[in-house]
């Protein structure tokens, strides 16, 4: 093997063993200021590297498929989705798997890594099964508030630079959504490789206005500026800012539903900061 060959050998080789490896509770939120400000709609590989997938199976004897939902890693071994995703899964977890380090449906677990015909590889995503799903305790079927839920797996995640968890705590949070430009990312029904987005968020009136009906109590609205309609779970981060420097992301809301408000898409986010606290709870009682 030629000398380049060799080089794009161990490259590979240290990507799929894992020393590219982050500590969940050292590194969260991961940031590249070059990628808040440019227009693209589909992620890079490594950007927004704790979003995964969820997929479910009919029963033991089926193979995993899609649930149209995302996930958000949030702990070593714990990630977010919402509750209408696994509502009727909620007492059979073995029934839930999620897809992490994933950048394309397509791409399935077992496949050490992918390339493409420019000699670009990814590895492949890692399936992790769900140990328990916790729903938060007031979600509420008929109005959609406080809809999320936490899915512990069965295995503690290897973290890798493809996959890592969101902060959860801000440095500094806003006491409103409202008037902000926000990103959030995730798949959609319009690409198979990982998206990427922003919205403008409303206030309950202007949201009311457009829908017919306000938002529940902890959630809020937004105009996305990609008119992608993208699957629920999709998390919304909000910036920590250190030394005047954009330093990570942490979580802000989960995409609960999209709205259609005439000519216009308009999202429906549940709002982190009330359930952060059962968040944190959950996972630190769980962990320990």
């Amino acid at each position: 093997m030629n000398a380049p060959g060799k080089l794009i050998s161990f490259i590979v080789w240290a990507i799929v063993n894992g020393n590219c490896a982050f500590s969940a509770e050292a590194n969260c939120g991961r940031l590249e200021e070059r990628l808040l400000f440019r227009k693209d709609i589909s992620t890079e590989p490594t950007e927004y590297p704790w979003i995964g997938l969820l997929v479910q199976r009919r029963d033991l004897y089926q193979k995993f498929e899609s649930a149209e939902c995302n996930v958000a890693i949030v702990g070593e071994s714990h990630v977010l989705t919402t509750a209408s995703c696994v509502r009727r899964l909620n007492n059979r977890p073995e029934l839930v798997a999620v897809r992490l380090g994933i950048w394309d449906v397509e791409n399935e677990p077992g496949q050490q890594y992918i390339c493409n015909d420019r000699g670009f590889c990814v590895p492949g995503p890692v399936q992790y099964l769900v140990d328990a799903i916790t729903m938060h305790p007031l979600a509420d079927r008929d109005t959609g508030n406080n809809d999320i839920a936490i899915l512990r797996l069965s295995q503690r995640i290897n973290m890798t630079a493809y996959i890592q968890p969101v902060c959860l705590q801000p440095t500094l949070e806003p006491a409103s959504w409202t008037s902000m430009d926000l990103h959030y990312g995730g798949f959609h029904e319009y690409d198979i490789k990982k998206g990427k987005g922003s919205v403008i968020a409303i206030s309950r009136q202007c949201c009311n206005n457009q829908t017919g009906t306000p938002p529940p109590e902890n959630q809020f609205c937004g105009f996305p500026y990609f008119g992608a309609a993208f699957f629920k779970g999709a998390p919304m981060m909000g910036i920590n800012v250190e030394d005047d420097v954009p330093s990570s992301f942490y979580l802000g809301g989960l995409l609960a539903k999209n709205v259609d408000a005439g000519q216009a898409l308009m999202i429906v986010f549940q709002d982190i900061r009330p359930v952060r606290h059962w968040i944190l709870d959950n996972i630190n009682s769980s962990s320990s």
